[in-house]
């Protein structure tokens, strides 16, 4: 009698461990839940840039990334990055790409709390030139003064790396005039004269050089080389809301961070994305695309800042970490 009782209770676990079993595996037509938990909503709303840096994020997008992690992109395209910022700011995006002044100037300011998800681009040599027309009259640095000068964004990242290189050159840059424009529009503007140079980013760059303008300056040399360019921010409301959103976003970046490696690959979604020729993906300077954010190096930023006058008091790039 307790020999049948046994080998009833034995049958009894096999079958449960068999049927349990065929649950677990489940149905491989079944979506794979998120690898962070739980997505907090599945549409993002994310504005990126007509440059190089939007790279990454192409990739992601076009090889499934985002979807894989169950988010869908809705995607626009700021004409520079202080636009992307204010419209994070506003609710209008909840990721953006960005420069990094522009992000840390609400900041500073008690504005806003922003968080910096990923960081997108640093700079390399030639990566972001100061040019000029090639038979320009400005040969040097010091010709600059009392000229205008087009950059992305007013007292952004270009114009204060500019001016930190001129000073140590004992060029006055307080007598440049810096005119604020979309980086795919400066070559035009020099070839009326509405400018007489331009700090101008790859892909564009290449393009530009092809067409005739020439390198001035190298704004991200010296002291300002390797620098940080730009990186993904979000409000703190936002990643404080959607922490397994933003860890999906990250991710997903990641991987298109992971396939930048290929030249061909960054040059088809930017044939596609911003409009660029064959051969000038095939020439342009590759920027380094890092894979994590790192405070100590988006510290130079924020110093600089300071270091220009932009910022009146320090800001620890540590706050505007995620936790």
């Amino acid at each position: 009698m307790l020999l049948r009782g046994f080998g009833a209770w034995f049958l009894a676990g096999v079958l449960l461990a068999t049927t349990s079993g065929c649950g677990l595996m489940g149905d491989s037509d079944s979506p794979t839940p998120p690898a962070g938990g739980q997505l907090e909503r599945k549409v993002i709303k994310v504005g990126t840039l007509g440059l190089v840096d939007s790279a990454p994020l192409h990739l992601a997008m076009e090889n499934g990334h985002f979807a894989a992690e169950g988010l869908e992109v809705q995607l626009t395209t700021g004409a520079k990055g202080s636009a992307n910022v204010d419209n994070v700011l506003g609710g209008e995006l909840d990721f953006g790409l960005t420069s990094y002044p522009p992000a840390l100037m609400p900041q500073v300011k008690g504005v806003a709390n922003i968080k910096i998800v990923a960081d997108a681009v640093q700079t390399t040599e030639n990566l972001i030139l100061c040019v000029v027309k090639k038979n320009s009259p400005i040969t040097k640095p010091a010709d600059l003064v009392d000229k205008k000068i087009a950059v992305s964004s007013k007292r952004g990242i270009s114009e204060l790396t500019l001016n930190s290189q001129l000073k140590m050159m004992s060029v006055d840059h307080r007598k440049i005039e810096y005119i604020s424009m979309e980086i795919a529009s400066m070559p035009s503007a020099l070839d009326r004269g509405d400018v007489a140079a331009a700090v101008i980013a790859e892909p564009h760059l290449t393009a530009a050089t092809k067409a005739g303008l020439v390198k001035l300056m190298d704004p991200f040399s010296g002291p300002t080389a390797d620098f940080p360019w730009s990186g993904w921010i979000a409000k703190k409301e936002f990643t404080d809301a959607n922490p397994n959103v933003v860890a999906a976003f990250k991710r997903a970046l990641n991987k298109g961070v992971a396939e930048t490696g290929s030249r061909d690959k960054v040059g088809q979604v930017l044939m596609k994305h911003v409009k660029i020729e064959p051969d000038t993906y095939q020439l342009m300077t590759m920027p380094v695309f890092p894979t994590s954010v790192d405070p100590k190096r988006l510290q130079r930023v924020a110093d600089l800042m300071l270091e220009q006058g932009e910022i009146d008091k320090p800001i620890d790039m540590r706050s505007m970490m995620l936790n």
